[in-house]
């Protein structure tokens, strides 16, 4: 990948790597089973300053572009897809808050967000609405300069840890809005949902809001933008996220793999010489390739505020997620009785990937909308 990178962007990457091999690496799969993660390690990538990883330099963030966002979560990935949650709804937060946010509101949370001083999460789930956010309950109402708020939220990740939510819902049943409402406000109730199949540390929570008082300030862009615009621009870098990090998980499970079918003999034979055990390694890697150069492409587009850039981020989570999902399976059976031991990172491996076909948007529903889009295209070029 490093040739298709600047050397600013090799030198951070290379810094990712050393950061992950040292700090999150070793504590993984410990995470994994005690379902969390320690508050010194967010307090580290804070001091790093990798929560602030997109945000303007004027606002204390570090102003990467999205490839090097990219390269981040890819090996944030690498070592674990509950860590890199965080990083994919902070960031949801404050990107929003940079496109939408007014300067006032800019100057207040940003520097906040960007420093790790208050760490943020995107409520928008709710037990009956999933991708369908038409459907979605939670309800404000306005009196004077204050929203009341009622509703739940469900499957929030890193609802439980996040210091303040952007929380969605509907202006008196119509207009959707959005709003920061930070976790210490009365009538707030927060739940932390434990034994997910994968994104086990990454602190789901259920929320309940019974009459809480919002200040309007508060809001995000206009009433009647939030599903149309901010929830969009939002879930693109979620997108993102999962595609890269998915990225880092089938990248893990060839360099775990590899070195096992190297080293590893039967029947007098290495296991990469047995014929299906190097199909699965051939699969994996082309794979990894395809997938790399997906995830670049999809970033460049992004940077370049390219038309098609929704879509190519979109054919990335796509396609990332669902190798890494395949190839997992495949890394369990080849690691044999490893693979299937909650000590061992493949376990973690093959559950969490099955999350990622699933956040930000199933891969059924990129199916649905990818199909639809191929199928015009083709019919244009046709008819020319």
């Amino acid at each position: 990948m490093k040739q298709h990178l600047s050397s600013a962007q090799q030198e951070l990457y290379s810094e990712f790597l050393t950061f992950v091999h040292e700090h999150v690496e070793p504590s993984a799969n410990r995470w994994d089973i005690d379902q969390g993660i320690p508050h010194e390690t967010i307090s580290l990538c804070a001091a790093r300053g990798y929560l602030g990883g997109t945000v303007p330099t004027e606002f204390g963030g570090q102003g990467w572009d999205y490839v090097t966002y990219g390269l981040f979560n890819e090996a944030i990935g690498r070592g674990s897809i509950s860590l890199s949650g965080m990083f994919n709804v902070h960031t949801m937060v404050t990107e929003t808050l940079c496109k939408w946010g007014t300067d006032d509101q800019q100057k207040f949370w940003l520097p906040k967000l960007a420093s790790g001083e208050q760490v943020a999460a995107l409520a928008l789930t709710e037990p009956g609405a999933g991708s369908d956010l038409q459907m979605m309950k939670t309800n404000y109402r306005r009196e004077g300069d204050t929203f009341i708020l009622n509703g739940v939220k469900k499957w929030i990740t890193f609802g439980a840890a996040a210091d303040v939510l952007l929380v969605f819902g509907k202006l008196d049943g119509e207009q959707p809005i959005a709003c920061l409402v930070h976790k210490d406000t009365p009538g707030l109730t927060i739940t932390h949902i434990p034994d997910m199949l994968g994104f086990k540390a990454s602190y789901l929570a259920m929320l309940e809001f019974d009459n809480v008082q919002v200040p309007v300030e508060n809001m995000i862009g206009r009433p009647g933008f939030a599903i149309s615009y901010l929830a969009p621009y939002a879930l693109e870098f979620g997108r993102i996220s999962i595609a890269w990090a998915s990225l880092g998980l089938l990248r893990a499970c060839v360099e775990t793999c590899g070195a096992h079918v190297m080293d590893r003999a039967a029947f007098g034979a290495n296991l990469i010489d047995h014929g299906m055990i190097s199909h699965m390694i051939t699969d994996m890697g082309v794979d990894l390739e395809a997938a790399t150069l997906l995830c670049l492409e999809a970033c460049r587009a992004k940077n370049e505020h390219r038309a098609d850039a929704t879509e190519k981020i979109m054919i990335a989570k796509y396609f990332a997620s669902r190798a890494g999902a395949r190839h997992s399976a495949n890394a369990v059976q080849i690691m044999g009785a490893l693979g299937c031991n909650d000590n061992h990172s493949v376990s973690r491996y093959y559950r969490d990937s099955k999350t990622m076909e699933i956040v930000e948007g199933s891969n059924q529903i990129h199916q649905l909308l990818l199909g639809k889009s191929f199928a015009k295209k083709a019919k244009r070029a046709v008819r020319k």
